[in-house]
């Protein structure tokens, strides 16, 4: 019996007792299942927040990522002391630590087999941060004096903190002598942006030319030396020249265009700084500054300066000096973006050979399924390194590799799917309708398998990232300036000892993430399947 309701203007069902019934679906269901799990809405609350995170990284108060400040190497983390106050922890401790391997700073028996126990099992770490507190209260109390060298050093280091600028060119601009135009130089054509240097540094194209291409081929031979090992002069050169070849005339002009305006930018940030000298030794100036200034005619920049040592760093700096905490963000959208893609990439490729092959049957099943049998008797790692090794190393192609090899398994499971469904009467009835065969597949055979599908993707999500994390332990993931969680834990790995903080982080993050992904798949799997021993 229907019913027809005025305020939703829709006809209602009611069954024999005139109640209205409400109808429900597998996703509702699924939903209200979902729900109830604690762990799995904690989880995509987690999941929700790493993404929110990784999405909005370009507009969040972070340092940017790639910002390498030599004088910042390996600062501990801290919530309360700036990088100043840290650096001067570390002169004073390497000075106090010194003192004492001279015998001119005195401590008890115990404290002494303490330290150099601390010494023979490579906790360096301790013996500073020991020796700057027992340094510190015996200059406090007067039973050892900084000698006059080690009071220079102190005062010179003093005087760096706070006169010390980070200069940041924002953009470089050119002003049209005919129109009067300013111009974005980044955006300028490569040609114009050569010519705009040349006139700069008062030298001829021909001989700027000369120069970028010999950089341009030191910075490739570096490249392939580095990916290539134990290769005579000459094999590094034919690789170079092979390289040359195989690059597009749209990726050389890039090379030549990143060279000559690092130079502008490097040229703009010294004249910036003798500009802002008067500025950094005033204590009333208010950072950070931000002024335009002029470079030189017609080419102006737009810069901004702040207090070097003023910065703080909550989860400390790597080896370059880089913020962490920015980088492990930066990081995130890497390993999360390949995650996602990879997985979506790889069901995509799945759904459509195993639909195809599930519900045409026959020779097409046979000859894919062969195909799906052969690859996955082959080394799943191998053939992703072989992939990196032939297409190169950089993200897209990371991309490729993982996508191209990871769609074996979701072929097989959609194929099940496809050939369980394809008898039902609903298929049935669409086929004698006339429906045609891709209609039959991609809009009720399909469909009808997503709650399988979307569960089987959460859960290969964690697994792209733990593979693109290996690859990059090896050197073959993601490469330098970007990073992922991998390369962080990867680069940390040598120095975990002295500096435990760029192991743990990032390794704590990609944990936690790989953790949240697991049990939302869990969650899914359980909310999907109303037969689970394990729905609650």
């Amino acid at each position: 019996m229907n019913l027809f309701n005025k305020k939703s203007n829709k006809l209602q069902t009611t069954n024999e007792f005139n109640q209205v019934v409400v109808g429900n679906s597998l996703t509702k269901d699924a939903w209200r299942r979902l729900k109830k799990n604690k762990m799995a809405v904690i989880s995509v609350i987690i999941v929700i927040v790493y993404i929110l995170l990784a999405t909005l990284a370009p507009i969040l108060p972070i340092y940017p990522y790639d910002e390498i400040i030599l004088d910042h190497q390996h600062l501990k983390p801290s919530f309360s002391k700036n990088a100043g106050e840290l650096l001067m922890e570390k002169r004073l401790a390497d000075i106090y630590t010194q003192a004492w391997r001279q015998g001119r700073m005195q401590v008890s028996e115990a404290e002494e087999e303490m330290l150099w126990a601390w010494i023979d099992s490579s906790n360096a770490n301790k013996v500073w941060d020991y020796m700057f507190v027992v340094g510190s209260e015996q200059v406090a109390e007067g039973t050892y004096t900084l000698t006059a060298a080690e009071k220079r050093i102190i005062e010179n280091l003093e005087k760096k903190l706070q006169t010390d600028l980070q200069i940041t060119v924002k953009k470089v601009w050119y002003t049209n002598s005919e129109t009067g135009k300013k111009e974005n130089v980044a955006r300028l054509p490569v040609e114009q942006v050569v010519e705009i240097y040349a006139e700069m540094v008062g030298a001829s194209i021909a001989s700027v030319s000369n120069q970028y291409e010999r950089e341009i081929e030191q910075q490739l031979v570096k490249v392939i030396m580095a990916q290539n090992t134990g290769l005579t002069p000459e094999e590094y050169l034919l690789l170079y020249d092979k390289k040359l070849e195989s690059m597009s005339e749209r990726e050389h002009d890039k090379l030549i265009k990143e060279n000559v305006f690092s130079k502008i930018v490097s040229y703009a940030k010294d004249i910036a700084s003798q500009d802002l000298k008067t500025a950094a030794t005033d204590a009333s100036a208010e950072f950070p500054l931000d002024k335009e200034i002029s470079i030189l005619g017609s080419l102006s920049a737009d810069v901004e300066a702040t207090r070097k040592h003023d910065r703080q760093y909550y989860l400390g700096t790597d080896n370059q000096g880089r913020d962490m905490l920015s980088r492990i963000i930066y990081g995130g959208q890497v390993s999360i973006a390949i995650g996602f893609i990879g997985t979506i990439t790889s069901v995509l490729i799945g759904i459509v050979l195993g639909s195809l092959a599930g519900y045409l049957g026959g020779k097409v099943d046979y000859f894919i399924m062969r195909i799906v049998d052969i690859m996955y008797g082959l080394p799943y790692m191998l053939l992703v390194i072989i992939a990196m090794a032939i297409f190169g190393r950089n993200i897209l192609n990371l991309f490729f590799a993982l996508a191209i090899i990871s769609w074996l398994t979701i072929s097989r499971m959609v194929r099940g799917q496809i050939m369980s469904l394809k008898n039902q009467e609903f298929i049935e009835a669409a086929r004698s309708m006339g429906a045609p065969t891709w209609r039959i597949i991609f809009k009720h055979l399909v469909p009808n398998s997503l709650s399988v599908i979307i569960v089987f993707s959460t859960l290969r999500i964690p697994s792209f990232i733990m593979t693109e994390s290996f690859l990059s332990y090896l050197g073959l993931g993601v490469q330098a300036p970007y990073a992922s969680w991998g390369s962080l834990v990867g680069d940390a790995v040598g120095g975990m000892t002295l500096y435990p903080w760029k192991l743990f982080f990032p390794a704590a993050t990609m944990t936690i993430f790989l953790f949240a992904m697991n049990f939302l798949g869990d969650g899914l799997r359980d909310a999907f399947d109303p037969q689970s021993k394990n729905q609650l």
